[in-house]
C-alpha cells in the first residue's frame, strides 16, 4: 500500500487537487479502455486462428503464455491476448474505484470549499485517494 502526505492551505486547494487527479485518471481510463478494445480484437483473432488450425489439423493449439506466481506479483511470460485483457481489466477496475472514491470525497468536501480560515490541511493519501485529513487551525 502506498501512502503520501500532502499539505494544503485551504479546502479549495484540496478540491482543486482532487479535480486535477480526477481529470488525469479519466484520461488514463480512456487510454486503457482503448488498449483493452485492441487487445480484445487481438484475442478474438487468436481464437479464430486456433479454431481454424484445430479444424485443419485436428489438434488443439495451445499458445497460452506462462504465469509465474512470485508471492506478491505475477510474472506473465509471453501472455496471450486473453491474459493481457484480464490484466488490463484489473487496471481499469482499480482506476474506476479510485475515481468513484475521489468523486465521493470531493462531494463530501464541497461544503468546506467556501470556508476561509487560516489553517494548514494535512492530507494522508492511500492508494491515490485521501484517507485522513488533519485540520490544524492557525492561532494568531
Amino acid at each position: 500500500m502506498s501512502a503520501v502526505v500532502r499539505e494544503f492551505s485551504s479546502f479549495a486547494d484540496l478540491i482543486k487537487s482532487i479535480d486535477e487527479e480526477l481529470n488525469m485518471l479519466k484520461q488514463q481510463l480512456a487510454d486503457y479502455l482503448r488498449r483493452l478494445e485492441d487487445i480484445r480484437a487481438k484475442s478474438e483473432q487468436e481464437r479464430r486462428l486456433r479454431e481454424l488450425l484445430k479444424n485443419l489439423t485436428g489438434e488443439e493449439q495451445t499458445s497460452k503464455g506462462k504465469v509465474v506466481d512470485l508471492k506478491d506479483v505475477k510474472l506473465y511470460v509471453n501472455p496471450d491476448a486473453q491474459q493481457e485483457a484480464t490484466v488490463m481489466e484489473e487496471i481499469i477496475d482499480r482506476i474506476n474505484k479510485t475515481i468513484q472514491s475521489l468523486q465521493s470525497i470531493r462531494k463530501s468536501l464541497e461544503p468546506l470549499s467556501n470556508v476561509e480560515v487560516e489553517a494548514k490541511i494535512v492530507v494522508v493519501y492511500k492508494e491515490g485517494a485521501p484517507s485522513s485529513i488533519i485540520l490544524k487551525l492557525s492561532s494568531t
